[in-house]
């Protein structure tokens, strides 16, 4: 196709081939099966495959890329663009969990990403960060990066801290002292969580979480959805 066509054919995702030429949408990694976007099944396909391979794989790469160059207790190469993307995973996927897509003007994020937040990153088993202690990390971290393009200051990034603890905020609600942040472990926790995620999806039995699903699909792949119908 000719560069600038609105006709020019792409990627969905990372394998997943739309023709607009001939209005098929094609699996590549799987035999060029024909795909049906008004299908849930095919629609959760589309979804992995983009989490797992343009958002979990690149930040994959990123920290094996600082571990193989050892920089261990050095500031990161890597670290705080890896952020990004898990900051982008937490607010992405809690709204495919809560049926809440993103529209022109949205005041939801911060509450969104906040509620995902609270439930990936705990201290231990037996309690959860408070909203007011979230929201100074947050501040600190995903904010200030999207401000200024760095993490603000008492925010600290290891990937060896004891016991792998992917977020520890030391201090209280009112009076932060340090956060310390494991870029690696937040990664190992939001790759479970995606994997569960993709589980509970896949049981038809999960009416309302499936309801969830295409209600944030369908408006993400509204152009994609109408061309192809």
């Amino acid at each position: 196709m000719i560069e600038g066509n609105i006709l020019e054919s792409y990627y969905l995702c990372e394998g997943i081939w739309l023709d607009k030429e001939h209005k098929v949408l094609t699996d590549e990694d799987d035999e060029k099966r024909k795909l049906d976007i008004n299908n849930i099944e095919d629609k959760i396909l589309i979804l992995e495959r983009e989490i797992e391979k343009w958002l979990l794989r690149p930040m994959l790469k990123l920290v094996l890329d600082d571990r193989e160059n050892k920089l261990s207790y050095r500031p990161f190469q890597n670290a705080i663009f890896m952020l990004y993307g898990i900051f982008s995973y937490i607010e992405k996927i809690q709204r495919y969990k809560d049926g809440k897509p993103y529209k022109s003007g949205d005041t939801e994020s911060t509450s969104i990403l906040t509620f995902g937040f609270k439930n990936l990153f705990k201290p231990d088993e037996e309690s959860t960060y408070a909203t007011k202690k979230i929201g100074v990390i947050l501040e600190n971290t995903r904010h200030t990066m999207m401000h200024f393009g760095n993490i603000g200051d008492k925010t600290l990034l290891n990937y060896d801290y004891e016991n792998d603890v992917p977020v520890n905020y030391i201090g209280s609600n009112k009076h932060l002292s340090k956060i310390e942040l494991n870029p690696g472990s937040m990664l190992i926790t939001i790759a479970k969580d995606f994997e569960t995620y993709m589980q509970n999806l896949k049981d038809n039995k999960n009416i309302e979480l499936r309801a969830n699903f295409e209600k944030v699909f369908n408006a993400v792949y509204y152009d994609e959805i109408s061309f192809l119908s």
